[in-house]
């Protein structure tokens, strides 16, 4: 897409930027079909919204839902302001930071795993054991 490849700012709604957004997402295969998010835009919900930093200085915003195929639920709030003026490396930033929460989350949950499996066969053998 010539706009997030461009270092230029760019002027559009809120629903443009949604879509443009939701369509890099689904080139990457991350969506998948799921009847926890509305679908959109393949398998993406959009929503728009008010960024809050400060009651007085609201900004426009769009909230991305998705599901991934590990099962992770993913929000993205989209703030306009920002990616108006660098939609590449707003994008860029985007995709860097989600690689990163999906890569600990699953090493997490498999830790968790693992973790729950040791308890569960000390409490078990321990309650063989004292009879």
């Amino acid at each position: 897409m010539a706009i997030l490849e461009s270092d230029k700012p760019v002027n559009l709604t809120q629903r443009e930027i949604a879509v443009i957004v939701a369509k890099s997402i689904t080139e990457t295969g991350l969506p998948v079909p799921t009847g926890r998010v509305r679908n959109d835009v393949n398998h993406i919900q959009i929503d728009p919204i008010i960024l809050e930093k400060r009651v007085t200085q609201p900004k426009m915003g769009v909230r991305l839902q998705f599901v991934t195929k590990d099962d992770f639920k993913v929000d993205f709030n989209i703030n306009i302001e920002e990616f108006e003026a660098y939609p590449g490396g707003y994008m860029t930033d985007l995709f860097e930071r989600l690689g990163e929460m999906l890569r600990n989350g699953l090493k997490m949950r498999k830790n968790t795993k693992l973790l729950n499996s040791a308890m569960y066969d000390i409490l078990t053998k321990e309650a063989a054991a004292n009879g």
